[in-house]
């Protein structure tokens, strides 16, 4: 946990970013200054988490909340669905708890929806449609089209996790942690690895582990192609802890042809890109005359 030396008088914007496996808080003033950082295994019981987290980095002046899920949020009642590596969240409504709790605006959304807001704002990214894929604990899309956030009817835009694969089982079966670490496996890899030694290993060409991300950025380019097929954005920007893995980015390219490739760009915020779209949702949900999560935000 970081901290910056700016006083805690200062109005803070909190924003988390929930994942299966970890979750990462930014905290910024007004003008998008960073005041403080935390990193932390995502506990089990992550609404506890989230309250102290708040209340910690908020240091006694948090304005706004923003929360990015690794699921779906209903635009009309709020309601958190589909969060498999996450199942405390499941059927909440999360920012209303929350902001009746804490008596400030809380905004909730998508986690790819908040990394899309992320490179709208911050990414230097004009283009009239970009997607913000993320391939980390699981694989998930964000979408912006002429600047605004693409939700869908029920909040589930983007749910490519879903997409159904030949053989059986769906496209986060192969593009997730457990994934890659399965296929290092059936490729005779030791069993105790975990991410980081894969790739680590990868470098060095170990057989197991290079056969293992060349097969998941063989995926991951499946999964490019198919968003560009269906939605046909002028940028594909990657992020997560795999997608902003150089090693897999640069494996992935070899596996799309060059105009796809020229399409496909690294995020600037590399894996910070949903933290950091959560704590422009808190900015929004108090300086936007429009917030950007209105359905999810009681001010």
């Amino acid at each position: 946990m970081t901290f910056s030396p700016i006083g805690a008088t200062t109005p803070r914007f909190v924003g988390i970013d929930i994942g299966g496996t970890k979750v990462r808080a930014i905290v910024a003033d007004a003008e998008c200054r960073r005041l403080a950082d935390a990193t932390e295994p995502t506990s089990q019981d992550v609404l506890a988490q989230v309250r102290r987290l708040v209340v910690e980095l908020g240091e006694g002046a948090a304005a706004a909340v923003g929360i990015g899920v690794p699921g779906t949020v209903d635009p009309l009642s709020g309601i958190v669905s589909k969060v498999p590596n996450v199942a405390a969240l499941d059927g909440l409504p999360l920012a209303r708890q929350l902001a009746l709790e804490f008596g400030i605006p809380v905004a909730v959304e998508n986690d790819l929806i908040a990394a899309a807001l992320a490179e709208l704002q911050v990414g230097g990214h004009g283009d009239s449609m970009v997607a913000v894929i993320a391939a980390g604990t699981g694989i998930g899309l964000g979408l912006v089209y002429r600047g605004e956030l693409v939700r869908g009817a029920r909040g589930a835009a983007g749910e490519i996790a879903d997409i159904p694969l030949d053989g059986g089982g769906v496209l986060e079966d192969r593009l997730s942690i457990r994934g890659l670490i399965a296929g290092y496996r059936r490729a005779g890899g030791p069993v105790d690895h975990g991410v980081p030694e894969i790739l680590a290993r990868a470098e060095r060409h170990d057989p197991a582990a290079f056969a293992a991300v060349d097969e998941y950025a063989r995926m991951l380019a499946f999964a490019v192609r198919t968003v560009v097929a269906v939605v046909d954005p002028a940028r594909v920007v990657l992020t997560g802890g795999l997608g902003s893995s150089d090693l897999v980015v640069g494996r992935l390219r070899l596996h799309l042809d060059e105009s796809m490739s020229r399409r496909v760009t690294a995020s600037e915020l590399g894996a910070d890109s949903p933290a950091h779209g959560a704590m422009l949702l808190a900015l929004n949900a108090v300086s936007s005359p429009v917030p950007v999560a209105t359905s999810s935000t009681i001010t």
